[in-house]
């Protein structure tokens, strides 16, 4: 008796098939089961509870876990608990978490619990999550930012920290955005005892920390001057990268980690048993839900310049003179100079007593360096005060005595805000400024334009620039400006560059992007393409249309084939299958 049995040919067409469709199914599962394990393996217990940016009306909590989970932070007022407060970065799993609580009431205390995962905390190694506001005040805090970048790590991973060295003030702290570079306000720092307001500057002992996981971070810590140059921003000279770090928090304020220095008296006020145990999960099951995942691609590219050479194409010298950042109590003075070289300026209230010296933002007091785009600052000035000076570039002075009036001093300074980006295409000597204004576009607000500020843009082609001290054309009130209003950019750099505007709508959470040069770099029509012993007339039409190449027709010829070839593969298949089925059916008889 003979057995009917599969062809062989067929049989390893369905062990493809089925090779096929599991194997992709079972590498899929053994991720699951890994992510799984993961999760479950990494402690959720939220670590080094920070308090920081408290004011009259609003405070940030900040925390690190052993593993990457999603955090939460649950205010609670006289018992009854508030709406969750998410990360400011996002419902994504990170090692840092960092939730900012707002419209809150001044000098009154607050619990708060945080939701890590599915798990809620009250307390950790004893610690009760409390804060209080801060009283109200006549003191007005100045706008007073600093920023800078930083290296190694997960950007959006990274939260910074800057507080007096001897530990007498909360920390402020930002996190860092998606331009790369973070930016904190030095006006929110508050003393520890009785949460007034301090000034920030010149000789104050600050420490700046960034902490990217329970033992991964990185500190910097000397006197304002050293750290920060006259526009704020965190000098080369200061090392400022991720590493492993051990015993990150002691340099911290002890009541900011909600822990009581040496000698001081705990006081409870609380009516309330707290045993100091942390509250269990409201569902037991073990179900694990693994949420969505946001996967994020990144293509490291290095940009060659293949042109070569430094040449300087904008207007340069004494036409290039610029005068942006006019305060009541300074302003800032750029050029482009035709060759690389240093820049500084004589500044004084008297046209025949010009002797004070500023020198560019990038330059210390004992090294200076070229530059082709020069920026020099100049601080702690008169309000109201009539300046003169005269810019000095390389060795030459320009004959021109230039003038500026401060600004007279206004009553209460708007909210700190900023704007951030990048330069696009920037020219080989790597150097420009953003200089912007904002104008009025729907009748709202301020009428006419703002004055003018500008940033310098940094090595990696990013800038920060603050809005915050804006002001109308005239400098008698700071500008207020709608969400229709338009923000002006230009770029002051070595190549001239096409002005662009953006709405003031939303932008302070863009990346504005500027690009260089604005110069049309397409390559003109070869009239006859290129092609050999061809005439201009015989390619181009008389509509002057582009010429058919040839490679559409290709591509379809090509296609026509390939379907013919696969069409007549299938059927030779189909009959060689045809053929062992009668074979095998003859075997059977």
């Amino acid at each position: 008796m003979k057995i009917a049995q599969l062809p062989s040919k067929r049989k390893n067409l369905i062990t493809i098939i089925i090779l096929v469709i599991g194997l992709p199914l079972v590498v899929y599962a053994a991720y699951q089961v890994v992510q799984l394990a993961i999760r479950a393996g990494a402690d959720p217990t939220p670590k080094n509870v920070v308090i920081s940016n408290i004011s009259t009306s609003s405070a940030t909590i900040s925390w690190v876990t052993e593993g990457q989970t999603k955090g939460s932070v649950v205010p609670i007022l006289n018992g009854n608990e508030k709406s969750p407060v998410l990360d400011k970065r996002g419902d994504g799993r990170r090692y840092t978490h960092y939730a900012e609580i707002t419209s809150l009431e001044p000098n009154t205390k607050y619990t708060f619990n945080i939701i890590s995962e599915s798990n809620k905390y009250s307390t950790v190694d004893g610690l009760k999550f409390t804060f209080t506001t801060a009283p109200i005040t006549a003191t007005v805090p100045t706008p007073n930012p600093v920023y800078g970048s930083i290296t190694g790590g997960t950007q959006d991973d990274i939260i910074i920290y800057i507080f007096y060295k001897d530990k007498s003030t909360y920390p402020v702290s930002t996190i860092i955005p998606s331009g790369g570079n973070w930016i904190a306000d030095l006006s929110g720092l508050r003393k520890t005892s009785d949460k007034e307001l301090v000034v920030a500057g010149g000789s104050t002992n600050l420490t700046v920390f960034a902490i990217a996981g329970v033992d991964k971070g990185a500190k910097v810590e000397d006197s304002y001057s050293t750290l920060f140059d006259s526009n704020g921003k965190l000098k080369d000279t200061n090392t400022f990268a991720i590493s492993s770090l051990t015993d990150i928090y002691s340099s911290f304020p002890p009541i900011a980690m909600l822990q009581t220095a040496s000698g001081d008296v705990v006081v409870d006020d609380d009516d309330d048993d707290d045993s100091g145990s942390v509250t269990p999960p409201e569902d037991d099951d073990d179900e694990i839900i693994s949420g969505d995942r946001v996967f994020r691609l990144v293509m490291q590219l290095q940009w060659i310049n293949m042109i070569g050479g430094e040449s300087v194409t904008a207007t340069t010298g004494v036409s290039s003179v610029q005068v942006t950042n006019l305060t009541d109590t300074g302003f800032t003075v750029v050029w482009v100079s035709s060759s690389k070289e240093e820049g500084s300026i004589n500044y004084g209230t008297s046209i025949d007593n010009i002797d004070e010296e500023a020198i560019d933002e990038r330059d210390g007091l004992t090294n200076r360096s070229t530059y082709y785009v020069h920026s020099v600052s100049v601080a702690q000035l008169q309000p109201s005060t009539k300046y003169y000076f005269i810019v000095k570039s390389g060795d030459d002075i320009y004959e021109t005595t230039f003038n500026t009036t401060t600004f007279e001093t206004l009553a209460s300074p708007p909210p700190f805000e900023s704007v951030n980006g990048i330069v696009d295409n920037i020219p080989s000597t790597s150097e420009a400024v953003v200089i912007a204004y904002i104008s009025d576009d729907d009748g709202s607000g301020t009428a006419g334009s703002g004055t003018k500020m500008s940033t310098l843009v940094d090595e990696n082609a990013r800038w920060i620039l603050s809005i915050a001290d804006s002001r109308n054309s005239a400098g008698t009130e700071y500008y207020e400006y709608t969400s229709g209003d338009k923000l002006n950019l230009s770029l002051l750099s070595t190549v001239d560059t096409t002005p662009k505007t953006e709405s003031m709508s939303g932008i302070t959470g863009r990346d504005i992007t500027i690009t260089a040069g604005g110069v049309d770099t397409s390559v003109d029509k070869l009239s006859t393409y290129g092609v050999l012993g061809a005439t201009a007339q015989s390619v181009l039409g008389v509509d002057d249309e582009t010429p058919q190449t040839g490679i559409i027709e290709n591509t379809i010829l090509i296609i026509v084939v390939s379907i013919i070839l696969v069409t007549f593969s299938v059927i030779g298949i189909a009959k060689i299958n045809r053929k062992e089925k009668r074979d095998n059916m003859r075997k059977m008889v």
